[in-house]
């Protein structure tokens, strides 16, 4: 089956931005079925971007702006979209099972975050980018109530959620459970926990990052080994977006394990 047809039966989505497209190229280009580009004004970085299409010989179209945000969802596609099968993932029981076998992957400085019911699109993308820049081995996520891997959460990451890998829990609170039995430290971001620097972050670790609204849900912070908060100032605002947290919490953890 050639790539001209093999966008009809596999299911795909559209993802728009330099870095997305970028990152999508260079992590997984046998997946992306065809490349949208404006036929004027077009920057070096889109010419180059339509040259490594043509020499993968993915087929490049020329399409107006309305085109392009009309695939994409939104305005801010920078003059790019590309149509790339959907991103598989792995599921969290089979990390496991592999974590188990494999003793090359039990590192000290092992960590990854957890969401749980994280439902704001953007949120999950910019926790993705946190988390590939300070060095988190993945992100679970859970499969009910929960942000996908979407095209806005693709956009969002800049194309971090290329990058990174990805684990599907059914249940967040049973893989939480399997993961401590494995050995893992479980730690939750909540309002009351311990100060962020008093915590000692064993490793290996899941970092619990709890829902824009109404943080981690009681079954889950229950199941934490220790319970984190971040120092905030007495004259600002009360409390912190999902992504910046997580950001915060992810930074602080690379610090300590640097090598």
């Amino acid at each position: 089956m050639s790539r001209r047809d093999s966008h009809q039966v596999l299911p795909a989505v559209w993802i728009g931005g330099f870095h997305s497209v970028k990152e999508t190229l260079d992590s997984r280009p046998e997946d992306v079925f065809e490349l949208w580009a404006p036929a004027k004004n077009q920057t070096p970085e889109i010419e180059e971007i339509i040259r490594r299409a043509r020499a993968l010989k993915i087929p490049v179209h020329f399409r107006d702006k309305d085109e392009l945000s009309r695939v994409t969802k939104t305005d801010r596609h920078q003059g790019l979209a590309a149509k790339v099968k959907e991103r598989g993932i792995i599921s969290f029981s089979d990390f496991l099972d592999r974590w188990k076998e494999n003793e090359d992957i039990k590192r000290e400085n092992f960590f990854l975050a957890a969401l749980d019911q994280v439902q704001d699109p953007h949120n999950l993308g910019a926790i993705a980018r946190s988390a590939s820049v300070f060095g988190a081995g993945g992100l679970i996520i859970s499969d009910r109530r929960s942000a996908s891997a979407s095209s806005g959460a693709v956009r969002s990451s800049a194309g971090a959620l290329e990058k990174i890998a990805l684990y599907e829990a059914s249940n967040l609170g049973q893989a939480l459970l399997s993961a401590k039995k494995a050995g893992f430290w479980v730690y939750g971001a909540a309002m009351g926990g311990r100060t962020l620097w008093e915590s000692a972050l064993n490793c290996p670790m899941i970092l619990v990052i709890g829902s824009e609204g109404e943080g981690l849900r009681k079954s889950i912070a229950d199941l934490c080994d220790e319970l984190v908060e971040i120092p905030l100032s007495q004259s600002g605002v009360s409390s912190l977006n999902a992504s910046v947290a997580a950001g915060i919490l992810m930074y602080e953890i690379s610090r300590r394990t640097a090598v």
